[in-house]
């Protein structure tokens, strides 16, 4: 996972394969906000994800 925009060829790559934040149990079903709960995940996977 790259740690800044300038590790990627081209911002839109970054845009794809930033780190964000994802729910393993997403809040709209109830999950909280704890360390526990959370994991990295590329932006591109976690938007496919969706509240799953």
């Amino acid at each position: 996972m790259p740690q800044n925009r300038f590790e990627t060829a081209h911002s839109t790559l970054w845009k794809k394969l930033r780190p964000t934040f994802d729910h393993v149990k997403p809040r709209s079903k109830g999950g909280p906000d704890t360390p526990e709960n959370l994991q990295l995940a590329h932006a591109r996977c976690n938007k496919i994800k969706g509240n799953r």
